[in-house]
């Protein structure tokens, strides 16, 4: 018995050693709201929503230290939808990011899944609008260009200048990954972030060479586009703006402005943001497609509300209403035409 005994706890202190070696962490969160809308021309709905403020995830992080400055990393993450327990996107383990890393005097670079710079998660760069990526038809990507999740991608970010930080992201293929390197369509990404003296900004150049891809029977030609946008801290209040421009010859041409403020409020934060989205269609896609507008716009309101009932729980309100002309004005869709509001729980873990 004493044997039994020792033996279970030795094996209890090297588990213990080992943990705390490689400093790996299970962390993620559930975000779970009721949600009622109602898009022009369909009646309105009430629903249980997943994910509205930021999609449920959990995932697994380590770091290692190497000596001598040099650190290794890792991130995998999954999301989820809380209201049925279902994968978000792919059949895969780790489909929101799955990254190795090392960092060191040099800089960091990442290799594996991971967001595109001016999208979301931990390579992402993207400033100066209150809502990011979430909150429903505030989402800075509901109807903006913005490229996802990336396979095979490589990141690299600089050290840091006095707060400022040079970005660079490199996709091997979006397409399929048996197809030949000249077959593939490809990312590339180059940004600038710069966060110190209360300013938190970016800078960031994108583009997909769409090689391999057709758009109505067609090659696509290269799609680019240029996001920039960034806040400044007035003791908490933090008024941002935000604008891009995309372009894809024989395609389209967009600009997208916004303006946003996230204040503190009644122990808690508000966001409010509005912004504007105009697109002018190429009249070669239009005679093809045979669209009935060259131009399609929307403008979007929004509010949200966060308060902390703990440092992991938080209630979530929001309200947003969205208003589409010409090429967008009969679109029964909520995040073009018509309002939204939500109720929710966000809690971290």
């Amino acid at each position: 018995m004493k044997r039994k005994i020792f033996l279970g706890s030795v094996l209890a202190s090297l588990a213990s050693f080992s943990y705390a070696a490689s400093n790996v962490t299970l962390y993620g969160q559930m975000d779970i709201g009721v949600v009622a809308g109602k898009a022009k021309h369909s009646s309105a709905t009430f629903q249980e929503r997943s994910g509205f403020t930021g999609m449920s995830r959990w995932g697994i992080k380590g770091t290692e230290d190497l000596g001598n400055g040099y650190r290794l990393s890792f991130t995998l993450e999954e999301g989820f939808t809380a209201d049925d327990g279902a994968v978000t996107a792919g059949s895969g383990a780790f489909t929101r990011e799955s990254i190795l890393r090392l960092n060191g005097p040099f800089g960091t670079v990442a290799m594996g899944r991971m967001g595109a710079l001016g999208f979301a998660q931990s390579t992402a760069i993207l400033r100066g609008w209150a809502f990011g990526t979430s909150w429903g038809a505030s989402a800075w990507s509901v109807g903006n260009v913005h490229f996802g999740r990336l396979n095979n991608a490589v990141n690299y970010v600089t050290p840091s200048f006095s707060g400022l930080t040079l970005h660079a992201t490199y996709c091997n293929g979006t397409a399929a990954d048996d197809n030949k390197w000249s077959d593939n369509a490809h990312y590339y990404g180059v940004g600038a972030k710069y966060t110190a003296h209360n300013i938190d900004a970016s800078i960031i150049f994108e583009a997909k060479d769409n090689k391999g891809v057709a758009l109505l029977e067609e090659k696509q030609k290269a799609l680019y586009h240029i996001t920039a946008g960034g806040t400044y801290n007035f003791n908490g209040v933090k008024p941002g703006v935000i604008y891009q421009y995309a372009t894809q010859e024989d395609y389209y041409h967009q600009h997208a402005f916004g303006l946003s403020v996230t204040s503190p409020l009644a122990g808690g934060s508000a966001k409010l943001g509005a912004k504007y989205l105009l697109r002018k269609y190429d009249s070669h896609y239009v005679d093809l497609a045979a669209l009935s507008e060259k131009k399609a716009s929307v403008w979007t309101v929004g509010a949200g509300y966060e308060y902390p009932f703990s440092k992991r729980t938080n209630l979530w309100t929001y309200a947003g209403y969205a208003d589409g002309a010409k090429g967008w004005k009969n679109e029964a869709d909520v995040n073009y035409n018509g309002w939204q509001v939500g109720l929710g729980l966000l809690h971290k873990f």
